[in-house]
């Protein structure tokens, strides 16, 4: 007799799991939306200096920063609409919708100039995790680019299509290790926490969140850093995703 299988649903992180941003100095993406910016104010008559836009930006970084540590999110338009009350108090009710969503899409589809790039193995793993039945799904906070674009960014790597769900924080307005982004995405997946398992690169986002809930977690371990004491296994690539997974 066939002994029932012990996990049924895979959920892996997306950044630094399966892709990574491309080696650079200055923040490319800032750029892109600073500059983008400037130019729809400047053609609406709205003549602001690049430092001006460049301090608000940042100034959103830290705020973001401080509403990420509460394990919560903000979506793209609410970031904007910071943004621009940072560059002056007055300018969104100074601007048309038309004008919001030209920002607004300045802003989400930097990434979109100078995408990340795939880890190596995240395919072939995603691949033959696929081949064994299990259903998968993604669970992942986002920066400033939000799911939408992640997942037009996952279609050009041939990867999106592996996935049955996709979580992304700014969608849901939390962010792991909070239980619900686990939560939301093993509903979707019709899988309880103890027949799952996720596999992440960060010990607290992504193993403590994902050990809370009851769910199996590996721990992908990069560049010599200390594996987490509490992951159900340690890997060094994700060549060894599907051997761990069927030794749960």
């Amino acid at each position: 007799m066939q002994t029932m299988r012990k996990i049924a649903g895979v959920t892996f992180d997306l950044w630094d799991t399966l892709i990574q941003d491309r080696p650079r100095g200055f923040d490319d993406a800032a750029s892109i939306r600073v500059d983008g910016i400037r130019k729809i104010l400047t053609e609406r008559g709205m003549v602001h200096t690049r430092d001006e836009i460049l301090s608000a930006h940042v100034k959103t970084g830290d705020f973001l920063q401080l509403t990420w540590n509460k394990m919560r999110d903000m979506a793209v338009h609410d970031q904007v609409l910071f943004m621009l009350t940072c560059v002056d108090s007055k300018l969104p009710g100074k601007l048309s919708r038309e004008d919001l969503e030209a920002i607004e899409k300045v802003y989400a589809e930097a990434i979109l100039q100078r995408p990340p790039i795939l880890l190596p193995g995240a395919r072939v793993a995603l691949e033959s995790v696929r081949s064994k039945g299990y259903k998968i799904g993604l669970i992942s906070n986002t920066g400033r680019t939000p799911g939408s674009m992640l997942r037009i960014v996952m279609d050009n790597m041939g990867i999106l299509e592996h996935f049955d769900t996709t979580t992304f924080s700014n969608d849901i307005l939390i962010r792991k290790p909070a239980e619900g982004a686990f939560r939301v995405t093993l509903e979707d997946l019709k899988v309880v926490p103890k027949a799952a398992v996720h596999i992440g690169d960060d010990a607290g986002s992504d193993i403590a969140g994902a050990k809370g809930i009851g769910m199996h977690a590996l721990h992908l371990v990069h560049d010599g850093k200390e594996g987490s004491k509490i992951a159900d296994a340690r890997l060094k690539s994700l060549e060894q995703v599907l051997d761990c997974i069927e030794k749960l």
